[in-house]
């Protein structure tokens, strides 16, 4: 990891209201983000005379005056029910190992597609978020050249050891109305179904295979040096994004000028359990408001964490700003009652409840002024790993979780 794009501001907050019907549970978050673009995504741009992609991370993080991509906002967070060891005390820090891409330790695409699992069974070239208790030894090593057999993964899945991941992005899911819905166990999994984005080839030469239907968008194509200078398509209502409606394929004839910029990743209605969220949200100027929903019981337990009135789980959330991997904001754990009280935790945040509100299918239903809003704690973790943290000077009380990581960072247990 050669880039440094760790954010101005080491910590921040999320403002998270919490409901549910009976059928579906609804979240409204609420944070700040001054900077506008964050609906622009890794554009595909013709550029003296070729194509070129420039992506991650949006100009406002790097501060170099010469860059040249932008990188979309998000929000997500994991969901437990309580099943996997260690998630309540480290959060997602549990999930993050030495040999991860983006951090110094970053496996060699070479080594992660030569191993028997990652790359022959899961055909990877990179390592992602995983469990510790997906790899054979103590429950704590997680040494990913050790995972285990497929056999066991499934028959974890089934117990429910696995993090559900669902994601909020403002440019691959915003405008076709769903969040993106991963899980956590020996990989970061896409859940099962089509997802609301995929990739579009494109050659240097060539070009790409799609682009904006010039009836919409006038010369095919966004204008690179207007986004440069921060004229950004209105958050929304503009046309940014390659929605089915508004995609066709690309003629150069049309679309192929000096600093013609068309997104690369093309959106899609998502099926099976990567519908299960809905979510939309609106920049306002100077902060985001996004709203996500989901039905509390799915068919799809093997990777979606099922969720039941009067019972408490688990939640620890994070933001992303204009850039992607560890450049982010993180929360720790918050247990998180459906509709009931959770008893509070000896050391950490204080607990979330989705209240109780009549028959809403949708956010809109929800009379948010009504609510209660809690506010979360976020912070920069940097490139502070699992391995760091059971190998540090506090390895022996986080091996045996006689800490957390609220207490290692010195937080009050009253939040």
């Amino acid at each position: 990891m050669t880039d440094d794009w760790r954010p101005a501001e080491t910590t921040k907050e999320l403002r998270t209201q919490v409901a549910h019907d009976g059928e579906r549970v609804h979240f409204r978050f609420r944070w700040d983000q001054p900077d506008p673009g964050g609906w622009i995504h890794d554009v595909l741009v013709y550029h003296e005379g070729a194509w070129r992609q420039f992506a991650d991370p949006s100009p406002w993080v790097s501060g170099d005056p010469e860059h040249t991509g932008f990188y979309e906002d998000r929000l997500s967070f994991f969901l437990d029910d309580g099943s996997v060891r260690g998630f309540e005390a480290f959060a997602g820090w549990l999930t993050t190992h030495e040999g991860l891409r983006s951090l110094p330790s970053e496996v060699s695409a070479e080594a992660v597609e030569a191993h028997p699992h990652y790359g022959e069974r899961l055909g990877k070239s990179d390592l992602r978020k995983f469990l510790p208790q997906a790899c054979a030894g103590e429950w704590w090593a997680g040494d990913w050249r050790a995972v285990r057999p497929p056999e066991e993964l499934r028959a974890m899945k089934e117990r429910g050891e696995f993090l559900d991941l669902p994601m909020w992005r403002a440019h691959r899911s915003d405008p076709v109305g769903y969040g993106t819905d991963a899980h956590v166990l020996d990989y970061r999994h896409a859940d099962a179904g089509r997802k609301t984005y995929t990739s579009q080839s494109w050659d240097p030469e060539t070009g790409p295979e799609l682009m904006f239907d010039p009836e919409v968008v006038e010369g095919g194509a966004l204008d690179h040096a207007a986004l440069r200078a921060g004229e950004f398509p209105e958050q929304g209502a503009g046309t940014y994004a390659l929605t089915p409606d508004v995609t066709v394929p690309f003629d150069p004839s049309v679309a192929e000028w000096e600093g013609a910029a068309i997104p690369r990743r093309p959106l899609r209605e998502p099926t099976g359990s990567a519908a299960d969220w809905t979510a939309s949200g609106t920049w306002t100027g100077d902060e985001w408001v996004v709203e996500m929903s989901r039905a509390l019981s799915t068919d799809h337990p093997l990777d979606t964490t099922q969720l039941e009135p009067g019972e408490t789980y688990l939640w620890a959330p994070a933001v992303h700003h204009g850039a992607g991997k560890r450049w982010h904001w993180v929360g720790y754990t918050h247990r998180l009652g459906i509709g009931v009280e959770p008893e509070p935790p000896t050391a950490g945040p204080a607990p979330l409840v989705a209240r109780e509100v009549a028959r809403a299918p949708t956010p809109a239903a929800v009379d948010w002024d009504a609510l209660p809003t809690h506010t979360t704690p976020l912070v920069f973790p940097g490139v502070q790993s699992w391995t760091d943290l059971v190998s540090g000077a506090n390895a022996e009380a986080v091996r045996t979780l006689e800490t957390t990581m609220w207490e290692l960072h010195g937080r009050d247990a009253e939040q």
